[in-house]
């Protein structure tokens, strides 16, 4: 190997995009190159190599298998580039341009909208674009800088950063518990008026844990509604029982609007424990200006975050 010093960044990119593509003529005509001077890119990068890295024929070119694992290697490389010119870049500049955010619609709007005019005053070059809907986003295809996502695991192609943990509560108003009583066993709801969330892969179910003790049903519920917010609603007026997210209802069992019912039961509507991440595509180093708005939101939000249920503050 005593021709590396040929392979340049350059090469190694044009080499993922014939990978890629599977099509040299295409990867080509994209770049504004010829043909020919593609093939002797190629060529180049295996002498240098000593190794074939593509098989062609009349129809595609398809990587070898030592193709396969320099293409992994050279990706690599070049995100380790990219890394280290964003992290010199952004020693002299400051957060500016298009940031685009993508979030829940009931936590972006709790959470995050009543802190964008304060970021936007704070960053007046950035140009923010809140974007609100609970499908599921691929960062990639849809331009998305930043996404607040509420999951068991943190995406193997993104990283970011630990809101924290989601727990559950299983809540009423004081006086629907004055009116109807507080149910001690999964087995009461039964006879409860209750209030039940049902998305896009259907009506959501409770589980409720207590030692090696577990059950999961679908709730026959009075309510049923895909907007979160409805529901809470309703359960403030009085409506009936909710199993929601800290997020939604720490505020208000915090300050006695809303009572936390069976607390000897560990309560969720997710097999798995579930934490809200900050998350970005790319490569381990955000931008300036995702890193930027992510540490905004974390000091906002706090650690523990605020929204988290303190039971000790109603007995003050």
């Amino acid at each position: 190997m005593n021709k590396l010093s040929q392979i340049s960044a350059r090469s190694m990119q044009l080499f993922l995009a014939i990978v890629r593509e599977g099509n040299l003529s295409e990867v080509a005509r994209n770049e504004g190159l010829a043909a020919s001077s593609l093939s002797r890119v190629v060529q180049q990068l295996e002498q240098a190599l000593e190794t074939q890295l593509l098989y062609r024929n009349t129809r595609a070119v398809i990587a070898t298998e030592a193709g396969h694992i320099y293409a992994d290697t050279f990706r690599a490389m070049l995100q380790q580039l990219a890394d280290a010119q964003t992290q010199v870049d952004e020693r002299r500049d400051e957060p500016g341009g298009r940031i685009r955010i993508n979030a829940p619609i009931s936590f972006g709007l709790r959470h995050i909208g009543p802190r964008i005019s304060e970021l936007s005053e704070r960053y007046p070059r950035l140009h923010i674009e809140l974007n609100l809907n609970d499908d599921y986003i691929d960062p990639f295809a849809d331009g998305t800088d930043l996404l607040l996502r509420i999951a068991a695991l943190q995406d193997s192609e993104l990283h970011g950063r630990l809101i924290g943990h989601q727990n559950c509560h299983l809540v009423a108003t004081p006086a629907y518990v004055r009116r109807y009583g507080q149910p001690n066993t999964p087995e009461a709801l039964q006879s409860h008026r209750l209030l039940a969330y049902r998305g896009k892969s259907g009506l959501q179910r409770w589980r409720f844990q207590r030692g090696e003790k577990s059950c999961h049903f679908l709730p026959q519920a009075n309510i049923v509604s895909d907007n979160a917010e409805l529901l809470l609603q309703a359960a403030l007026n009085d409506a009936g029982i909710l199993l929601f997210p800290d997020w939604q209802v720490g505020e208000m069992l915090n300050r006695n609007e809303l009572v936390a019912l069976m607390p000897d039961f560990t309560a969720s509507y997710s097999p798995t424990a579930q934490s809200l991440w900050l998350l970005y595509p790319g490569g381990k180093y955000p931008s300036l200006n995702t890193r930027t708005v992510i540490d905004f939101l974390l000091a906002s939000f706090g650690s523990p975050p605020y929204w988290r249920y303190l039971p000790q503050r109603r007995q003050e």
